[in-house]
């Protein structure tokens, strides 16, 4: 980014900010930054080596977008969704990933085919491994190419606003025993209804499979606590 005689661009806050949220919206969507972590802005204006502006600028837009708040004299923070949020949110996740799924079908392209089936070659790679982390960005992958698979900008758009708040519990969802391997045959329905153009299927197949909190809200629950997890939670029973 340009400069003139050392001073900042008109442009270039705006940009250094857009770079800030992006990284942050990264950290929290691989796990690096957990619901109710402290968000300093000096520290991250060292850490990322700025001026306290551009990243006064960011954490702002974040608030304005709920994924962080403000705790009175405890600054600001990571948000944390209540039970109830968190239900409601998978719940539209569910019916918005479903619509992607259908649209999908429908607009899928070849190449997008091929890096489809190789992300879920990825996740039963990882999940026989055993291994959570490498499942869960390649979990992240899957899902993030069927939503463009949708060319649905707005779509894309909601989806990753919603993706971005629960990530952190879905990773979470990741270590429970069994969720990995269960994971791969609802994968493979999904990805066989779009690839054979069955928008109705695909959207049936991926609702079901989003929709991880129903019947096992206990177990869930239940391994929140034993994980040391139940700090993801604005509110526990």
């Amino acid at each position: 980014m340009a400069r003139m005689n050392g001073s900042m661009t008109p442009d270039e806050p705006e940009s250094l900010s857009a770079g800030v949220v992006n990284r942050l919206e990264e950290e929290i969507l691989k796990g690096i930054r957990r619901p109710g972590d402290k968000l300093d802005e000096r520290q991250l204006a060292e850490q990322f080596g700025m001026s306290r502006t551009p990243v006064r600028e960011a954490l702002q837009r974040l608030a304005a977008s709920g994924l962080v708040v403000s705790r009175g004299r405890q600054g600001l923070q990571v948000a944390q969704m209540s039970l109830a949020d968190l239900l409601d949110a998978f719940g539209v996740v569910a019916e918005l990933e479903a619509f992607a799924s259908s649209q999908a079908a429908r607009r899928i392209q070849p190449e997008q085919r091929a890096l489809l089936q190789a992300a879920h070659r990825s996740c039963a790679e990882a999940a026989a491994a055993e291994d959570a982390e490498a499942f869960y960005a390649a979990n992240l992958v899957f899902h993030e190419l069927i939503a463009a698979a949708s060319h649905n900008r707005i779509l894309q758009d909601e989806l990753r606003r919603l993706t971005l708040k629960i990530s952190p519990y879905r990773r979470t969802i990741t270590y429970q025993p069994g969720r990995m391997y269960s994971s791969i045959p609802e994968h493979e329905r999904v990805m066989d209804a779009i690839l054979r153009g069955d928008g109705v299927q695909a959207a049936q197949m991926m609702r079901s499979h989003v929709t991880l909190l129903g019947e096992g809200l206990s177990d869930l629950l239940h391994f929140l606590r034993s994980s040391g997890g139940h700090g993801l939670l604005a509110e526990m029973p």
